[in-house]
C-alpha cells in the first residue's frame, strides 16, 4: 500500500540553510527514495524548484505579521505559522503528520485536532535556549526584548506539549529540553546529511570559507564577526556564501580586496565552494543544536575551524580545530592555510560520519514511528 505523509515545515528548505532546514532538505529526499508520497506544507513563498521533484504536493501559506501573529502565551514563531487552510488540509485525510521543528506545532496545541492519527515532532534544537542565546547577540532595543519574550513563551509551550505525550524524533539530548521526560515514544534520529560521504581530493584549496543562511541573525552575526575581528587583520582570501544576505553584510564583505560574498548559491555550487576551500570556518554564537554545516564541511571539505559552541559533540570536535578568540582564529587559520590534507584523515572522517550520521537508519526510524 502506498504511504502518504504530511510534512509541515517552518519555511521552504534550501541546501545552504543551517540546522533544521538543511536537515529537512535531505530528509524529504530520503523519504522520496523510500517511496513515500510527501505532502509538503511550508510557510512563505514557494519559489524554489529543488524539492518539487521529491514531493507529491507542495502547499504554501503566508506567515502572519504584526499583531496577527501576536499571542501572550504562544511564541510569535509559532503563532505566525498558523493557518486555517493548513488545518483543513490535514483534517481531510488520516495520513501521518511530521511536524518539522517546534515553530510548526500550532495544530498540536488543540489536542482534538490531531486525534486518532500518528504524529511526530522533529526536534533539532532547544528553542528556549536558542532564543536566550540570541538575546546576547542583540543590542538593547525591540529585538532584544522580542528574543527574551520568545524564550519565555517557548519554555511554556514545551511544558504544555510535554503533557500530551507527543513523540519526538530528536537529534539532541532529550534531557536538554525543558519539562520533557524521556518516554518510550521518543527516538534519537541523527541529522540528515548529503550522502554518501564523498572523500575530498588531496592537496590544498584556494580560500577560507564561511556559509549558512545569512538571513538568520546568528549567521549574519558570525559572518560579520569574522570580517571585523579576523579578516580585517588576516589578509587571506575569504569567501562568504548563503541565502538572503542583508545590504549591511554585502557592503562589509566587499569592503576589502580579499573578501567577497556569494548570494543564494544552489546546492552544487555550494558543495563546490566547500570542496575548493582550504579552511572552512564555522564559528557559532548560539547553542541551538547539532551543527549540520560543520558535518557537511567535514564530509566535503578540508580543514574545519570552529569554536566550542559550534561543535559540542566530543567526537566531532576531534576532527575540528577549535579556537575561541580572534587571535586564536588568526593563528589557527594561518597555520592551516598551506597545510595539505591527506587521504587518511578523510577516511577517518568518512568512517565517523557514516557510522554516526546514517540517513538510511534515520529514515527507517522515522517510518517506524509514523506508520
Amino acid at each position: 500500500m502506498d504511504k502518504y505523509l504530511h510534512v509541515v515545515a517552518p519555511d521552504l528548505p534550501r541546501p545552504s540553510d543551517s540546522g533544521l532546514l538543511k536537515d529537512l532538505f535531505y530528509l524529504i529526499r530520503g523519504l522520496h527514495n523510500k517511496g513515500v508520497h510527501v505532502l509538503l506544507h511550508c510557510f512563505g513563498e514557494v519559489n524554489e524548484q529543488d524539492l518539487l521533484p521529491f514531493c507529491k504536493e507542495v502547499h504554501s501559506y503566508p506567515k502572519k505579521s504584526g499583531h496577527e501573529g501576536f499571542s501572550l502565551k504562544i511564541p510569535f514563531a509559532v503563532a505566525s505559522r498558523s493557518s486555517e487552510k493548513l488545518n483543513i488540509r490535514l483534517m481531510n485525510d488520516h495520513h501521518p503528520v511530521l511536524f518539522v521543528g517546534f515553530q510548526t506545532v500550532f495544530p498540536l496545541l488543540d489536542e482534538t485536532t490531531m486525534e486518532k492519527r500518528n504524529v511526530v515532532v522533529r526536534v533539532l534544537r532547544n528553542e528556549h535556549k536558542y532564543f536566550n542565546d540570541l538575546v546576547h547577540l542583540q543590542t538593547w532595543g525591540a529585538q532584544k526584548l522580542f528574543c527574551k519574550a520568545e524564550a519565555f513563551r517557548f519554555k511554556g509551550m514545551m511544558k504544555r506539549l510535554s503533557k500530551s505525550n507527543i513523540p519526538f524524533a530528536t537529534a539532541i539530548e532529550l534531557e536538554t529540553l525543558p519539562h520533557t521526560q524521556v518516554h518510550v515514544k521518543h527516538a534519537f534520529v541523527a541529522p540528515f546529511m548529503p550522502m554518501p560521504i564523498q572523500l575530498q581530493t588531496e592537496g590544498t584549496g584556494n580560500y577560507c570559507f564561511f556559509y549558512g543562511n545569512l538571513g538568520e541573525v546568528e549567521n549574519e552575526y558570525a559572518a560579520l564577526w569574522l570580517l571585523n575581528n579576523v579578516f580585517a587583520k588576516l589578509e587571506l582570501p575569504f569567501v562568504i556564501a548563503g541565502d538572503h544576505p542583508s545590504e549591511k553584510l554585502e557592503r562589509a564583505a566587499h569592503l576589502r580586496m580579499h573578501t567577497c560574498l556569494v548570494a543564494n548559491p544552489g546546492e552544487k555550487e555550494l558543495q563546490d565552494l566547500i570542496k575548493k576551500a582550504q579552511v572552512n570556518i564555522l564559528p557559532s554564537f548560539v547553542s541551538g543544536g547539532p551543527s549540520n554545516n560543520i558535518l557537511q564541511a567535514l564530509a566535503l571539505g578540508r580543514h574545519v575551524v570552529t569554536n566550542t559552541m559550534g561543535s559540542k559533540e566530543s567526537e566531532i570536535q576531534a576532527y575540528c580545530h577549535i579556537a575561541e578568540h580572534p587571535a586564536e582564529f588568526i593563528k589557527t587559520i594561518s597555520a592551516l592555510f598551506n597545510k595539505a590534507m591527506d587521504s587518511t584523515e578523510h577516511e577517518k572522517r568518512a568512517s565517523l560520519l557514516n557510522r554516526n550520521f546514517n540517513n538510511e537508519k534515520g529514515i527507517q526510524e522515522l517510518l517506524r514511528m509514523l506508520y
